[in-house]
């Protein structure tokens, strides 16, 4: 028995982690006693023990803060600069987050035809940084002439 609660809370929500990943068949069958759980240390290879302990789970990250993503490319004044902020954080942007990125600047820049995150990295460096670098006869000042 142990005289650390601190240590009996850490195992108690492991083992909470596993029961929550039980359905509900599996649940049932444990409470009414058709099956059990079973504690193994595989660091001390124990027999039936199925190889070495799996390496800790790496603690779920914190949501990527889109809005913070937002702020960041708003203030980026090249096109350049916005893509390589968005590679630098490709690993926490897969494509559907990165639609969302693009759906939450919202226009001029869309996520609608762009297949791939590298045409849409693209298409939101032009559509913040690319539109300060426009000369204005691009928006018709010039065609009045």
């Amino acid at each position: 028995m142990t005289q650390s609660p601190q240590l009996a809370a850490l195992a108690l929500n492991e083992i909470g982690k596993l029961l929550g990943r039980l359905t509900e068949d599996q649940l049932a069958a444990l409470a009414d006693g058709r099956a059990h759980v079973e504690f193994r240390n595989d660091d001390e290879g124990v027999a039936g023990a199925r190889g070495p302990a799996r390496p800790p789970r790496a603690a779920a990250k914190d949501p990527v803060d889109l809005d913070a993503i937002v702020a960041d490319i708003k203030a980026l004044t090249e096109e350049d600069a916005v893509e390589r902020y968005l590679i630098d954080r490709d690993r926490d942007l897969p494509l559907p987050r990165l639609r969302e990125l693009a759906d939450r600047i919202g226009p001029p820049v869309t996520s609608k035809g762009a297949k791939s995150k590298a045409q849409l990295r693209k298409n939101i460096a032009a559509g913040t940084a690319g539109l300060l670098n426009r000369p204005a006869s691009a928006f018709g000042a010039g065609w009045d002439r």
